[in-house]
């Protein structure tokens, strides 16, 4: 029999995500075999189709999974030894053990829709990992010279529980010499146990992190090639990636904004004949962009391609390329993955 539950989106793009990603897994556990998880993105909301029973509680094996990313969901929360509430992971913990069918009843409720602002009751605070607009200053305008924080936003507790276990299990955490992004794909249309296999294939891969959008970038080229392996054997699809941008200082890592990457350029790639030998020969030129000189400058150059892949940007691309295959002897493009590529590239 399959049920339906339904998260309906806040506009806090992350968020929602995570919610949703944390809500499956929590349904689906980590070590269940009875029961699966579909998230289907509707636009206005996520839902999510589940095949099997639902059990009364949540597989332990879930928070033992969380635990080694608490300390970047939670890395803005300062334990006080005199500090009154208990520590953020151990209330994630309670509210989905202690509250696991109250969450799964609300979400059968097509119209629940989480309770996020500055007086919530029972309220958890939106911390700037799990979305960027949850960043204290970042909402209230700053008067004349005066310092102002802003007020911490509240979301509802069950919302909050299921966001921050999402993006413990969920999130991708990389750092820059000034930098801290956070990574997630939009789950268009995916079952929770196939997108476990990708986190776990990609688990602590290194990324090309002299920028944030190059690390982006590779991210975007790395899960294109996990799903190129499976597109005859699973149905999956992830239509962006979103990600959470934090500026490092001396002190506490500051907003520093948030999108997401459109996948359409490289899934059309996964459908080419030579379109994986191509996403290959992407992922070199990241895992080459550390060496300073043309490497780099291709690394970068590619990055802007992906992002807005049009003729103008591919040809400022093969010019560095074409350089640095006279001076560096960098690879140049097999004829049958430049005609994949270049079957997709926008003209404008």
């Amino acid at each position: 029999m399959t049920q339906k539950l339904f998260l309906n989106k806040t506009g806090l793009e992350l968020f929602d995500i995570f919610r949703a990603f944390g809500l499956g897994f929590a349904i689906r556990g980590i070590s269940y075999e009875d029961i699966e998880v579909v998230i289907t993105d509707i636009n206005y909301a996520y839902i999510l189709d589940i095949e099997g029973e639902i059990l009364n509680a949540p597989d332990p094996q879930l928070f033992i999974e969380a635990e080694p990313e608490w300390k970047n969901v939670f890395s803005t929360f300062r334990d006080r030894k005199d500090a009154k509430s208990r520590p953020p992971k151990e209330d994630v913990e309670n509210i989905i053990k202690n509250e696991f069918e109250n969450i799964i009843s609300l979400h059968r409720d097509i119209a629940f829709i989480p309770n996020i602002g500055k007086n919530v009751k029972e309220g958890k605070t939106l911390y700037q990992s799990l979305d960027i607009s949850g960043a204290k200053g970042f909402r209230e305008e700053k008067k004349g010279n005066v310092y102002h924080e802003g007020t911490q936003v509240k979301v509802d507790k069950y919302s909050w529980a299921i966001g921050c276990l999402g993006a413990a299990i969920t999130g991708t955490w990389r750092e820059g010499n000034d930098f801290k992004i956070t990574i997630v794909p939009n789950p268009y249309n995916i079952s929770i146990g196939s997108h476990r296999q990708i986190l776990e294939e990609m688990g602590q891969e290194k990324l090309c992190n002299i920028s944030f959008s190059t690390t982006l970038a590779h991210f975007a080229v790395r899960l294109a090639e996990k799903i190129a392996l499976r597109k005859y054997s699973y149905d999956m699809t992830y239509d962006s990636v979103v990600f959470n941008l934090e500026k490092k200082t001396s002190q506490q890592n500051k907003p520093g904004g948030g999108g997401k990457l459109g996948l359409g350029f490289l899934s059309a790639l996964i459908d080419e004949d030579f379109g994986t030998e191509a996403l290959k020969k992407f992922d070199q030129i990241f895992r080459s962009g550390f060496v300073k000189g043309a490497k780099q400058s291709l690394a970068l150059a590619l990055t802007d391609f992906l992002i807005h892949p049009t003729l103008d940007n591919f040809r400022r691309y093969e010019d560095l390329n074409i350089r640095g295959n006279i001076n560096e002897h960098v690879l140049l493009w097999d004829r049958r993955e430049l005609e994949a590529i270049m079957k997709h590239v926008q003209i404008v």
